[in-house]
């Protein structure tokens, strides 16, 4: 899993805003997986940069100034000597900014039926949705409730940028951003972008961050 810190963002306080009144919480040491998937319309050569190299601290498969890959309409991804890959994968390190006006207060007993009503909400597909949910959904289940809340393409893009040739005709990137808490805050509910069509060539990438409140 990828780590994602920074002095600042570990030191800093962030305020959850309730009914006019502000309320500080820990500073945090979040955690992220983010993966890559790839649909041309046609089998296509793919070339995906991270414009922030320095930040990486581990790829899979391997980043060599940039992936390089053959892709396939079902999203199956080559490399140069022909191995499978079903994603892109990759770690780094970026200072994070949590805002928490607004978002989801999901207790653990719903976290598996929140995330396929999102994630459907969200444009997902079922694939997406299932490895999504295999990798949190033992999170969110796990010492007690979630506040969640989720970022999407325009603010990972900020964090994260990437440059992908031939160009996508259509582009997802969410985060899912996941505190634990023990009681509701009545925060106002996120509004979700709408549903994202796909059009032609399509690229999703998903992944996340679990504040610590320990840090």
């Amino acid at each position: 899993m990828a780590t994602l810190s920074h002095p600042a963002a570990i030191q800093k306080k962030t305020l959850l805003k309730k009914d006019s009144k502000y309320y500080d919480l820990p500073g945090v040491d979040p955690v992220g997986k983010p993966v890559l998937y790839i649909y041309p319309e046609v089998t296509s050569d793919v070339s995906v940069r991270y414009l922030k190299p320095e930040q990486l601290t581990t790829t899979y498969p391997s980043y060599n100034n940039g992936w390089h890959i053959t892709a396939h309409p079902n999203g199956d991804l080559y490399d140069s000597d022909n191995n499978y890959y079903y994603a892109l994968y990759w770690e780094s390190e970026v200072a994070v900014s949590h805002d928490y006006e607004s978002g989801f207060y999901v207790e653990t007993k719903d976290s598996a039926t929140f995330l396929e009503e999102k994630l459907s909400e969200i444009g997902l597909n079922p694939r997406e949705r299932n490895e999504f949910i295999m990798y949190w959904l033992p999170k969110m289940e796990k010492d007690g409730n979630n506040l969640v809340r989720f970022m999407f393409t325009n603010e990972v893009e900020s964090l994260e940028p990437i440059s992908i040739t031939p160009k996508p005709d259509s582009m997802l990137r969410m985060r899912i951003i996941i505190k634990k808490t023990n009681s509701d805050p009545k925060l106002p509910e996120q509004e979700l972008p709408s549903t994202f069509m796909r059009k032609g060539m399509t690229v999703v990438d998903w992944g996340g961050t679990e504040i610590n409140e320990n840090n």
